[in-house]
């Protein structure tokens, strides 16, 4: 009796072994089968491109930026007519090094990975032609993506701009970059550059933000409506022992929150956020996802909010941009989308159309926007912003007959060098582009350095390609 007792509990245990191993299998083909068959380190994607001629890759108006082209004897050679200017955005697809950018997280479109039909595969079989993958229409706008990449020559940093009423990413500028035809003789020099310049800023680069922060706190202090923004600026402030300066530890005067905004007032900022208190600054942030996945068909990096309970010290420095605080530049250009869209945050991306070699549409770009603020508590922070240009820090980004609406950010990092930021976007009374600049360790304030260069971004990206 007791051998057959024994039995049956083998039998229940290896029969719910089974059962578990099929319903992972099933779990597995049903909700996972289509991100393995895309997985870059699939291995049986290897194969696959060996049957197939890779697809192409075009800007908005159909300028091709990636192409595979086949010499006399049959060589496929993947070519980037453009040189460095899409290197970071495109990335590259080399079978040495593998793949990066677009290149990558869009290999199995550029592969066709199941989409081509039955019929297809029998006359691929029968006849040995090679698969044609799929071509992407990008977002970009190349006479912009130019323009950009020239602002930025001989510096470090990041240029992002967009559409605030689509989330169209229209210029992507990462500096330092490198020539993706030539990666394979230059592949131990870029590895070993200290200035990284694999690395693409606009996405994954994680800077602390600076002034370009009072955009959200101001949102905050609004959305609150309970704090008195009014303040006599002596020049410094002190916060739970700590003394705080404003640049240069000039004194504003009387200020309420749109004159602070307009002169980026810190020590204003800086109390304003201690009287909301750690859970509201943290909520107000988290609001703007800081600290979470927003969504993008692109990889970007999560900025850092590493707080749950805060010192006031710790809020005054949040409140100011600083701190632990960590941003990405595609964030800040999506948070200045945001103030230009009627407090809503439009998802970013950079694929508008995913065609197969016969002209037809497998798959479009789209995105979904979250209401993050009021549409009259964005209005308001955008016309503080106006007000930083026309009259305040960010008066090098003004542009003749154009109303632009931005903020200036010069935030200390680690090289004792500082960041110079700016946020903005145009015509402020019905915006077309929305722009983050960020120089690393430029050591000049925002409004000195990354304003100007945004001014000319807006200016070109005005011109809708032309």
């Amino acid at each position: 009796m007791e051998n057959n007792r024994k039995i049956v509990h083998v039998i229940v245990f290896v029969s719910l072994l089974f059962f578990s191993i099929i319903a992972y299998l099933t779990y597995f083909q049903i909700f996972k089968s289509a991100e393995m068959a895309v997985n870059p380190y699939n291995k049986r994607q290897l194969a696959r491109e060996e049957k197939t001629i890779r697809g192409s890759i075009f800007d908005r108006s159909g300028t091709v930026l990636a192409e595979t082209q086949i010499n006399e004897s049959g060589q496929e050679n993947r070519v980037y007519p453009f040189n460095r200017l899409y290197s970071h955005l495109i990335g590259y697809s080399s079978k040495q090094y593998g793949k990066a950018g677009i290149e990558s997280y869009y290999n199995g479109r550029l592969l066709a990975l199941g989409e081509e039909n039955i019929l297809s595969r029998i006359q691929q079989m029968i006849t040995e032609d090679k698969i044609k993958g799929h071509d992407l229409l990008l977002t970009i706008d190349h006479p912009l993506q130019k323009k950009s990449s020239e602002l930025m020559e001989g510096k470090t940093g990041a240029i992002v701009a967009l559409n605030p009423k689509t989330g169209e990413v229209l210029a992507m500028v990462s500096k330092p970059d490198y020539n993706p035809n030539n990666l394979l003789e230059n592949w131990d020099s870029l590895l070993a550059d200290p200035k990284s310049p694999l690395l693409n800023r606009s996405i994954s680069g994680l800077y602390p933000p600076g002034s370009i922060y009072k955009t959200v706190i101001a949102a905050g202090v609004l959305k609150d409506g309970g704090i008195d923004t009014n303040y006599d600026c002596t020049g410094a402030i002190t916060i739970d022992g700590y003394v705080l300066t404003d640049a240069g530890k000039r004194a504003h005067g009387h200020l309420d929150l749109r004159d602070s905004m307009i002169v980026s007032c810190n020590t204003n900022f800086a109390r304003m956020g201690v009287a909301l208190g750690s859970d509201k600054v943290t909520e107000i942030s988290k609001d703007f996802f800081l600290g979470k996945k927003n969504g993008s068909d692109m990889p970007i990096a999560e900025s850092r909010y590493p707080y749950t309970k805060m010192s006031p010290t710790d809020v005054a420095a949040v409140s100011i941009g600083q701190g632990k605080l960590l941003v990405t530049p595609m964030h800040m250009a999506v948070v200045a989308a945001t103030f230009a869209n009627d407090g809503t945050m439009m998802e970013p991306y950079i694929v508008e159309e995913v065609r197969s070699a016969d002209g037809r549409v497998v798959a479009s770009g789209r995105s979904q926007g979250t209401q993050i603020v009021s549409a009259e508590i964005a209005k308001e922070v955008a016309d503080m912003m106006v007000a930083v240009v026309s009259q305040g820090t960010g008066t090098n980004a003004r542009l003749s007959g154009v109303k632009v609406a931005g903020k200036t950010g010069t935030a200390e990092n680690e090289t004792g060098e500082n960041h110079s930021w700016f946020i903005g976007f145009a015509p402020a009374d019905d915006p077309q582009i929305a722009v983050a600049v960020i120089l690393e360790s430029e050591g000049r304030s925002g409004g000195a350095a990354a304003a100007p260069i945004a001014r000319e971004v807006i200016r070109q990206g005005l011109k809708g390609g032309k």
